[in-house]
């Protein structure tokens, strides 16, 4: 399936939201910061 979608890069939030934590509840700095801090995996 992933040769599907070449420029396809599976990522993860960086630290800051816990796992299953609503993102209702994040703050826009916290959100902000988990996604420009996601990691390649």
């Amino acid at each position: 399936m992933m040769r599907d979608f070449p420029g396809l890069a599976i990522t993860r939030l960086a630290s800051g939201l816990p796992m299953g934590g609503d993102l209702e509840f994040a703050d826009e700095l916290t959100l902000g910061r988990a996604l420009t801090g996601r990691r390649r995996m």
